[in-house]
């Protein structure tokens, strides 16, 4: 059910007999039959299958011993091509019951007959990565993704095809599946064999997709048949809507957050499609719009902290961001995202989503800009942009929450975007398996923090080690609001929690339109001294230029450059900006080569070279016991 109350299969057929929407119909159409002529995805049983059928091979496994590696990769493979069937499955039905094309239904039963061999949906194995894991003694290590994505290829897919299309054991077949898996389902929570539900952890999607898939298959069975499984998947959904952010946020970033909370919405459409609107009215729910609208900063910079794969910078008619917008606007009635569609990106998307928004009765209430900015307190993020215009200036700036989850060493992070010129940027997220992960994105190499010492992170064995000195994952950082208001703002991050052996660092950060100002007061514990160095990643491929100081050393410097700021192609269109340093102790401010994985986005290859942009360091000369350190960056003209 959408948020106009109607079923999708009554807002298809509506849109069917609309004229204004024929060129969106023949689009989803189109797109169906190319799904059609693509080989359909079958399930490998080897190892040295795992690539074939359109399965994926996650290259992590060639790490794990060979008692293990086949079990992971063979789960793994189960999860890359339940996501994909279940996206296919869904085109596949909704072109089928726009154009009656038979080509589009004879591959939607094929693949709809490969599905309901896979049992279980989910294969065990997917928690073998960490050090020396084995199964435990009963043999799994519980439901998990796939299991989510299959239900809901299934169930989705049976809700756009009427029962005739079908033969005559196609539904017995489908519920001996479905109760096998709610069994199952339910002996993971009764019997506590996932980590997550010993560990009754909510937040991860780990949680949600066998939540999803519980909901969804008890509704398909009926409910009354399993009155006691449906409310404790009921029961579990719940638990993960409340332990999100009052105001919408999702602690794991846009990226994790729009997969999660799609599931969520999944299970909760069905609910209110049989009339129990319990979940779909969740105030999270209603409200994570907007905090997914609050991820563009002007010129479609994405926010990315957490591990935000494949988002950097989205153009206006960037198909994720448009579908996932129109996914918002149709399921939650969200006006932020369905505004979003309209002013910051070329419409709803191509896609089934996007046909159901455009399908939807008009209502000029039901688009509103949101705010210009936030602070996200379970997300421990302050976000700000001057206007909704390409041009304005945008900032936000990342603390720490104790829930966090799939985050990097990040506390204090200061993005800058000046005139719609990215200005300060974080080094990105590439794929887990690449070598550089966790050296140069994932720790503090790839943020705008601080350092102690000048210690690097090497590989010792094929593993990173990160030397002391450097931020600890998941440290609490709070961000203290002074004013935030459409001119600017001032705030302090506490970013003490993340280092040992330090007395307190809080970072003071104002800022207008034009004009950045960050102060870092640095204080190590009594008794102890040490070299202070801060980090500023730069949004530009050119060198920049370095004034000041003698002999290499000084309190005061400026960074100058024709490409500061600098995006691909405009660097010289965001006019000269200056970055202004000054020092309590003698500083030596230096730059370097560091990857990047924000501006430029490059596919999950480890032949694929990552491009690089320029960083500014900036370090004490000697040991220190405390310092104050200043960075004003400031557009000029």
């Amino acid at each position: 059910m959408i948020s106009s109350g109607s079923t999708w299969s009554q807002t298809l057929d509506r849109a069917a007999g609309d004229p204004a929407l024929r060129d969106a119909r023949e689009r989803l159409v189109a797109a169906a039959k190319q799904v059609a002529g693509t080989p359909m995805i079958r399930r490998v049983y080897r190892l040295v299958d795992v690539g074939k059928n359109r399965t994926w091979l996650d290259m992590r496994s060639a790490k794990l011993d060979d008692a293990i590696r086949e079990t992971f990769a063979l789960a793994m493979s189960d999860c890359s091509a339940s996501g994909i069937i279940a996206s296919e499955m869904l085109l596949l039905a909704a072109g089928w019951r726009l154009s009656k094309d038979q080509s589009l239904l004879d591959r939607l039963l094929s693949q709809l007959d490969e599905l309901l061999t896979w049992s279980p949906l989910q294969r065990p194995g997917w928690s073998l990565l960490a050090p020396g894991q084995r199964l435990p003694a009963c043999g799994t290590d519980g439901n998990w993704l796939a299991t989510g994505n299959c239900v809901r290829a299934l169930v989705q897919t049976a809700e756009l095809l009427p029962e005739t299309i079908f033969d005559a054991g196609w539904r017995a077949r489908m519920v001996t599946l479905l109760e096998a898996e709610i069994a199952d389902i339910v002996k993971d929570w009764k019997e506590k064999r996932p980590w997550f539900v010993r560990h009754n952890n909510p937040v991860t999607n780990q949680w949600v997709l066998p939540t999803q898939g519980l909901v969804q298959a008890c509704l398909f069975v009926g409910v009354d048949k399993h009155r006691e499984a449906y409310e404790l998947g009921v029961g579990n959904l719940f638990k993960s809507l409340d332990s999100h952010g009052s105001h919408g946020e999702f602690e794991e970033g846009i990226a994790y957050g729009s997969f999660t909370v799609g599931s969520m919405i999944a299970a909760a459409a069905s609910m209110a499609a049989a009339g129990d609107r319990r979940a779909i009215e969740h105030p999270f729910l209603a409200r994570h719009g907007t905090w997914i609208v609050h991820h563009y900063q002007p010129a479609r910079f994405v926010i990315n902290p957490f591990d935000a794969f494949g988002v950097g910078r989205a153009p206006r008619n960037h198909a994720g961001s448009r579908s996932n917008l129109a996914f918002l606007a149709a399921y939650t009635g969200s006006a932020s995202a369905r505004w979003a569609l309209t002013n910051l990106f070329d419409g709803p998307s191509e896609d089934l989503f996007g046909l159901l928004v455009s399908a939807m009765p008009a209502n000029p209430e039901a688009e509103v800009a949101p705010p210009l900015f936030a602070n996200y307190e379970r997300a421990t993020r302050v976000n700000w942009r001057s206007s909704w215009a390409d041009d304005a200036s945008g900032l936000w700036v990342r603390g720490g929450h104790p829930t966090d989850q799939h985050d990097h060493h990040d506390r204090g992070h200061v993005n800058l975007i000046l005139r719609g010129k990215a200005v300060l940027i974080e080094a990105g997220t590439p794929c887990y398996h690449h070598p550089d992960f966790v050296r140069h994105f994932r720790t503090g190499a790839g943020h705008n923090t601080l350092q102690l010492g000048t210690g690097e992170v090497t590989v010792v064995d094929g593993k990173p080690k990160v030397p002391p000195g450097w931020q600890k994952g998941g440290a609490v950082a709070p961000i203290s609001v002074r004013s935030l208001d459409a001119a600017g703002g001032d705030i302090r991050v506490d970013g003490t929690a993340g280092y040992d052996g330090l007395a307190h660092w809080r970072r003071d950060v104002k800022w207008s339109a034009d004009r950045l100002a960050v102060r870092d007061d640095v204080a190590l514990a009594e008794g102890k001294s040490e070299v202070v160095l801060f980090r500023w990643h730069l949004a530009t491929k050119q060198p920049a230029t370095i004034e000041g100081g003698v002999g290499g050393a000084g309190k005061s410097f400026t960074v100058r450059g024709s490409g500061f700021p600098g995006n691909p192609g405009a660097a010289e269109d965001g006019g000269p900006v200056a970055l202004r340093i000054e020092g309590s102790e003698e500083l030596q401010v230096t730059q370097e080569r560091m990857p990047d994985h924000t501006v430029e986005l490059h596919a999950w290859d480890d032949g694929n070279p990552y491009r690089d942009h320029t960083c500014i360091v900036v370090r004490s000369v000697a040991a220190v016991k405390a310092i104050v350190v200043d960075a004003v960056f400031e557009a000029a003209g």
